[in-house]
């Protein structure tokens, strides 16, 4: 046994019973990191808010019980259960990763109070699948129960604040929607964050009857990412072709297309050609094996000359 572990009062013993009690079959790899550098791998069993219970060894029997207060870090190894649930949400195979989410989130349940430990971080990957998904009751029922103190990693502090804004396109808040996110997007946010806000943003101008201000807000989403987050640039492509082929001026660019009244200059023609190129992403980046919807497809056959020579 390590010298610098010595075995915990009573008192500590007891705070970490009750969850090693509820999982009697459970342990999962970690390493101890001490002053200095000195490391003890070890098998955790439970925890507490200040202290941790172990194993030496994987087969071992007993368990020895610690101050986390004696200890420099706890570094928890990945069990390979989270990484198939990772695999499953980045192959965006959100339901069954929403589902494998949840028995990690279960199964280390006696260690939610460490920092980053893999019950919260299944917990958080799990409101993340139901945000693809689109789940936004399941979302805000998820968020009710979410304890989000053991998160550490700023970009998912960060998409936490940013349920906010999910939860006003739930309610269809969409005049304070349309606040927050005027501010928001004035901050600094990683491509996909920003994606999201304009998205939601594009939204709330749309239900506020402001669709060419929603117009550039879901081009923003479109772009912010560079398509990598393929669920919010799909719907943002939907929503720009929906206004579009809506359009008064588009519908009369399509009836006069090709014909002697065609005006090259009008606004209509743009928004078409707009329209027209936003399909063809779509097909190409935005859809992600989900098909151009059947109503835009007669959308692709308007190009310019020089689209056509290319």
């Amino acid at each position: 046994m390590n010298p610098r572990i010595l075995l915990a009062p009573v008192l500590l013993a007891a705070s970490v019973a009750p969850a090693a009690a509820q999982q009697q079959g459970f342990q999962t790899r970690a390493f101890l990191i001490f002053e200095e550098g000195e490391s003890q791998e070890v098998w955790l069993v439970a925890a507490s808010a200040t202290g941790i219970r172990f194993r030496e060894t994987e087969q071992g029997v007993d368990t020895v019980d610690l101050k986390i207060s004696d200890t420099e870090a706890i570094y928890i190894i990945e069990p390979r259960e989270y990484s198939q649930a990772v695999d499953l949400y980045q192959s965006r195979k959100y339901e069954e990763a929403k589902a494998k989410f949840a028995e990690v989130k279960e199964r280390h349940k006696s260690l939610q109070t460490l920092p980053n430990n893999f019950a919260t971080l299944s917990a958080f990957y799990e409101l993340e699948c139901m945000r693809r998904l689109g789940d936004l009751e399941g979302l805000a029922a998820g968020l009710e129960k979410f304890i989000k103190d053991p998160l550490t990693r700023p970009n998912q502090l960060r998409q936490i604040e940013i349920y906010v804004f999910w939860d006003a396109v739930r309610t269809k808040s969409w005049a304070r929607l349309d606040t927050l996110a005027q501010e928001r997007l004035k901050e600094k946010l990683p491509g996909y964050q920003r994606a999201q806000v304009a998205y939601c943003h594009g939204l709330a101008l749309e239900g506020l009857g402001k669709k060419t201000e929603a117009l550039n807000a879901y081009n923003i989403a479109l772009t912010a990412d560079a398509a990598g987050s393929e669920d919010i640039a799909r719907n943002a492509a939907t929503n720009i072709l929906r206004i579009h082929n809506a359009d008064p001026e588009v519908q009369l660019a399509i009836k006069l297309w090709g014909t002697p009244d065609e005006n090259p200059n009008a606004m209509g023609r743009a928004r078409l050609l707009e329209a027209s190129a936003v399909a063809h992403l779509y097909q190409i980046s935005f859809g992600a094996g989900v098909p151009l919807p059947k109503e835009y497809t007669g959308l692709l056959k308007y190009k310019t000359e020089a689209e056509k020579e290319g």
